[in-house]
């Protein structure tokens, strides 16, 4: 059972933005000079490639030994965390670490991968890619863990030690093994909507399954029959089913493996298919809708800007994107455990406007935006 109680629980992001500074070693020994955020230390032992891509919160410990390698990608830390000896950190695609982690002894973090498909170029010399690895905020990685590339987890989750993670791992299920599956939960049977993640038919009060049903109903008369639609984040799919009475050409995408298999079984007339948001395994132009909602909330800040810039990528120049998201203005002060963070208004449309020429917020109670138009995706 999460405490709702607990010090980790919607903590507001630090004010005091005064940086300090200390002198490290870079992967070639040379003198490095890298920024982080109030009240943090960092041992003078971890080696700090490329400072410029790395930022580490307030109050965060990173102890001896600990590697942090950007390659082409960028390292970002959050506040209260703590990262234990020997752990490495390679990211090449880029690693997102949330709020109140805690990384063990002696793990390794690869947002990293080789290709070695060709024979007459050595493997060092083959395209290098990365996707991302993003932590979201109070996870426990147990020691001698490896997470690899494309892998997100969720808030609260938990990795047992000796793990190997090849997939994402859902809001606050605890994960072990070598590939690590989910053995449980950290939250009891009974459905409480202030400390689950996803919305589930089984267990809903009243009012809620009526505040999810309008929702739905709103969504749906901005779909028309011949639309291809990507519903992003549809958790257990009930919002995917709803639309798929009006459209059939819809497809259901989650981060967690275990939601999609559920989803599946309750809907089998339906696609579902398991991905993170930041890197959505469709074509350009794709979709002529994409549906993202409630989902902005529970991503870190710079989580949803790339994913904003792939449902660009695979939605059809004639798209529209439908978002809703509580509109609280609240930040990091959220409403329950499981948002990260809860946007006014005017930072919704801001975001939006980045990516397209029209955005409008159309509904206040549901928080829903619509957004066409796409600017063109810079090479």
């Amino acid at each position: 059972m999460i405490d709702a109680s607990s010090p980790a629980v919607n903590i507001p992001a630090q004010t005091d933005t005064t940086k300090q500074r200390g002198v490290f070693r870079d992967l070639f020994n040379r003198e490095v000079e890298l920024e982080y955020g109030p009240g943090s230390y960092v041992d003078p032992e971890v080696v700090v490639d490329a400072p410029g891509k790395i930022s580490i919160g307030a109050n965060t410990i990173i102890r001896k030994g600990v590697v942090l390698r950007t390659d082409d990608g960028e390292i970002h830390i959050g506040n209260n965390c703590e990262i234990n000896h020997y752990s490495v950190l390679h990211a090449n695609g880029g690693i997102y670490i949330g709020d109140w982690c805690v990384i063990a002894p002696h793990c390794a973090f690869y947002a990293h991968n080789y290709t070695f498909d060709r024979f007459d170029t050595p493997i060092t010399k083959q395209y290098v890619g990365g996707k991302g690895i993003y932590l979201m905020g109070d996870n426990l990685i147990g020691s001698h863990s490896v997470v690899c590339d494309n892998v997100t987890l969720g808030k609260g989750a938990v990795i047992g030690a000796n793990s190997t993670v090849t997939r994402s791992v859902s809001f606050a299920a605890v994960a072990a093994g070598s590939p690590a599956r989910i053995i449980r939960t950290r939250y009891g049977d009974h459905y409480d909507f202030q400390e689950r993640e996803r919305a589930t038919e089984h267990g809903m009060p009243e009012d809620i399954m009526r505040y999810v049903q309008g929702r739905a109903e709103l969504l749906t008369r901005f779909v028309s029959p011949d639309d291809s639609v990507l519903d992003l984040g549809c958790g257990e799919g009930m919002m995917t089913r709803k639309i798929a009475e009006k459209c059939n050409n819809i497809t259901g995408c989650d981060y967690s493996s275990s939601v999609m298999e559920v989803a599946a079984k309750k809907f089998p007339q339906i696609k579902f298919i398991q991905a993170n948001v930041t890197s959505i395994p469709f074509e350009n132009d794709r979709f002529s809708r994409v549906i993202f909602t409630e989902v902005a909330e529970h991503l870190l800040p710079i989580q949803l800007k790339k994913a904003l810039q792939e449902i660009v990528r695979v939605l059809h120049p004639d798209g529209a994107l439908l978002l809703t998201t509580p509109i609280t203005g609240s930040a990091w002060n959220t409403s329950s455990y499981a948002h990260i963070y809860e946007y006014s208004p005017q930072q919704i449309t801001s975001l939006l406007k980045e990516h397209f020429d029209v955005v409008q917020m159309v509904n206040s109670t549901f928080g829903l935006f619509t957004a066409s138009g796409k600017k063109s995706i810079n090479p």
